[in-house]
This record gives structure tokens, C-alpha cells and sequence, in this order.
């Protein structure tokens, strides 16, 4: 067998266009087989007038299809699950998975996918803890409202470890809090 990256001659490389030409390699095959990479198999195959095509599949014959439809035929889904589903859909509380797809950001918050959120990022994403609170109230946060974590614990987004308090307030509690520190450590 060849080493990688070494050269193919004409021959082979108008060998390999006809082998792959009849479907019956892939490139990753050719490479293999022949010793180079890929990549390299692919620049020898456009060069030799291969045309490529994404994806080689075989096709479905009509007794395939058929016992794929047979696998869900009679199945049916009922009222209940429909709803769910489709709150899920919305990226709304449902209380089967909590909230919709939830990331944890390097900061520490934690946020979750909830496009229609008139707070909502360019991305879809809105602070969970945000969410918890608007849900509790039934109502969307006000300008000057924040969501304070007592625990200091940004990922801890229990209803009973948040508060909700105005901005002003917020930023004054944390002041506080950063004096006494500063006291503390002189």
C-alpha cells in the first residue's frame, strides 16, 4: 500500500474516474484503497472529469416504502399530547420539560430559547431566571425590574431563591454588600 499524499499516475487516476463513475466506490473508498488522502482523491477525480454528486443513496424499492408506512399506520395521537407538543414547539413552560432549550453561559446565568419573549436575544435566548419569575407574576418584567439570586448562586433558579426588586435597589444592595466586604478585609 502507497503512503499517504504520494502521487497517482494517469492511468490509475482515469482507473479510479471509471470505478467511481459506476457508483460502486466512494471517494473515502478510492483514497483508501489507493493510498492518498480524500481530499487528494477528490482533486484527482474533478481533474479527470468525474462529476460528483452529494450523496449516493440507493433507492427505496416500492416494498421498502410500503413496510415503512405499515410502521406507523393506525398510530394515533391524542388531544393531550397534541397540546403538549405544541407548547413544547413554542418554547413555553410546559411542565414536562420545563423550559425550552436551556444553555449555560460563561457567566454563570443560565438561559433558555424563547424566541417569541419581547426581552428576547437576536439568537431566540432569554435569562431563565427572568422567565421563572414572569411566570410566577403572569406578567412580563417591567424596564426597571430585576430578578435578584439570595444565594448569590447564579444558576440556582428555584422560585424561592428569587427575588424580584427594582433596579435602583438592586444596584444599592450590591453596593452595600461590597463595602462591608471592603470593611471586613482592612
Amino acid at each position: 500500500m502507497k503512503r499517504m499524499g504520494t502521487a497517482i499516475d494517469n492511468a490509475e487516476q482515469m482507473q479510479c474516474a471509471k470505478e467511481y463513475e459506476t457508483g460502486e466506490y466512494s471517494v473515502a473508498m478510492l483514497a483508501k484503497a489507493h493510498g492518498v488522502s480524500t481530499g487528494k482523491m477528490y482533486y484527482l477525480l474533478r481533474d479527470a472529469g468525474c462529476n460528483f454528486t452529494r450523496k449516493r443513496r440507493k433507492p427505496v424499492t416500492p416494498e421498502e416504502r410500503a413496510n415503512r408506512s405499515r410502521a406507523y399506520k393506525g398510530k394515533t395521537v391524542s388531544e393531550r399530547q397534541r397540546q403538549l407538543i405544541s407548547e413544547a414547539n413554542s418554547c413555553n413552560y410546559n411542565g414536562l420539560n420545563g423550559w425550552g432549550h436551556v444553555k449555560r453561559l460563561q457567566n454563570g446565568y443560565v438561559i433558555a430559547y424563547a424566541p417569541k419573549h419581547p426581552k428576547a436575544h437576536k439568537d431566540g435566548y432569554v435569562l431563565l431566571h427572568r422567565l421563572v419569575v414572569e411566570f410566577q407574576l403572569g406578567r412580563y418584567l417591567e424596564d426597571g425590574e430585576v430578578v435578584h439570586h439570595m444565594n448569590h448562586i447564579r444558576d440556582d433558579n428555584r422560585i424561592e431563591n428569587l427575588i424580584l426588586m427594582k433596579q435602583k435597589e438592586h444596584m444599592s444592595m450590591h453596593m452595600k454588600e461590597r463595602h462591608a466586604e471592603r470593611k471586613r478585609m482592612l
